[in-house]
C-alpha cells in the first residue's frame, strides 16, 4: 500500500453547520430581525442538517498501490488492467465506473478519490495506461472529464 484515505466526519459536520447557519442568516434577513426565533417549526427545519450530513454520504476507506485500488475491505481492482473506464454524472458529482480484466469493478465519486492527491495520481496513471496502452473502453464524458485524449506529457 502506497497511499490511503479515510475521510473524517469533520467535513460533513461543518457542511451541515454551514447549511444551518445559512438558514439562520436567511431567516434574520427575511424577518428583519430575530422575531422568528420563537417559532418552533423553523427550528425543526434548521437544526437537523448537521446530523443528516453526519449520517449520510459516507465514503469508505480507500487505498492504492502501484497498480491497484482498494475500496473498503472487499473491493480491489487492478488499475493497469482496466477494460472499461466510464464517467457518469450522479447528482452533482462525477462518478468513475471502472472494470478490470479479472472482472473486478468499482464505481466511485471522483471527488472521493481526489481528496488524497497522491492516491489520485496512482489511480489516474493506471487509468491513462489502461486507455492508451491497454485499449480500455471509455465513454465521451470520461475522455473529456479525465482529459484522456490529452495526457499530461502532451499538454503545453
Amino acid at each position: 500500500m502506497l497511499e490511503w484515505f479515510y475521510p473524517d466526519r469533520t467535513g460533513r459536520l461543518m457542511a451541515g453547520l454551514t447549511l444551518t447557519l445559512i438558514g439562520v442568516v436567511f431567516c434574520v434577513i427575511r424577518e428583519g430581525g430575530f422575531g422568528w426565533v420563537g417559532y418552533w417549526w423553523i427550528w425543526l427545519i434548521l437544526l437537523p442538517w448537521p446530523f443528516v450530513f453526519l449520517l449520510t454520504g459516507r465514503t469508505g476507506r480507500m487505498s492504492a498501490g502501484a497498480d491497484w485500488l482498494g475500496i473498503g475491505k472487499d473491493i480491489f481492482i487492478k488499475t493497469y488492467e482496466l477494460t472499461t473506464v466510464k464517467v457518469f454524472v450522479d447528482g452533482a458529482a462525477h462518478v468513475i465506473d471502472m472494470t478490470d480484466k479479472q472482472g473486478g469493478s468499482v464505481r466511485v465519486k471522483t471527488f472521493a478519490l481526489q481528496q488524497n492527491h497522491e492516491l489520485w495520481d496512482l489511480v489516474y496513471n493506471g487509468i491513462l495506461h489502461s486507455v492508451h496502452a491497454g485499449g480500455a473502453e471509455t465513454n465521451k464524458r470520461a475522455r473529456e472529464y479525465l482529459l484522456l485524449d490529452f495526457p499530461p506529457h502532451l499538454r503545453a
